[in-house]
């Protein structure tokens, strides 16, 4: 969107400029209507979720097997439907491809999650024995980790893992 200083109003690009100025080659979209705008955060953060889904199991194809943070994820068999199986997507990994904060791209999976738009699984580590050393210990570690406290033990959580519960949309090129 651009502000037009000679005619006072705003000036909104197309779908298509948008695309070509950002070298984009998909055409995946969400339909938005009337009733759903009041939703926007519930809909980015399912877009930046639901797209961030689609692309792991893409290259989880490509390349036969995805490592993330330690786990690999192997190539399935050809009759392996993506749309049903969640992926591991991090909060991290959205901050740094959206350059956005970490506690923004948490409230756009909870909104999204909240308008059942996404199905969030939490998932964390094996008990850990004393919280305060394994602070110390992670103190040399460069990774982020966190220890949450759940069924009454410590715990370190891991990423959680991301299934849309809607599809996306393929956008017709429109004629010019």
């Amino acid at each position: 969107m651009q502000y037009n200083n000679r005619t006072g109003y705003y000036i909104i690009k197309s779908f298509e400029r948008i695309r070509s100025e950002n070298n984009w080659k998909l055409r995946l979209s969400y339909p938005v209507d009337f009733y759903s705008y009041r939703n926007i955060k519930a809909i980015t953060g399912a877009i930046i979720y639901g797209y961030l889904h689609k692309d792991f199991w893409r290259k989880v194809r490509r390349k036969k097997s995805v490592q993330i943070k330690g786990s690999t994820y192997h190539f399935l068999s050809p009759n392996f439907n993506y749309i049903e199986a969640p992926a591991p997507l991090s909060v991290l990994g959205i901050c740094r491809i959206f350059q956005i904060s970490p506690s923004t791209a948490s409230r756009l999976k909870e909104a999204a999650e909240k308008q059942k738009l996404l199905q969030v699984k939490k998932n964390y580590g094996a008990s850990v024995p004393s919280k305060k050393a394994m602070e110390l210990c992670l103190d040399y570690n460069d990774k982020r980790n966190n220890i949450v406290i759940y069924q009454g033990n410590y715990r370190f959580q891991l990423i959680d893992t991301i299934l849309p519960l809607f599809l996306f949309k393929k956008r017709k090129k429109l004629k010019t």
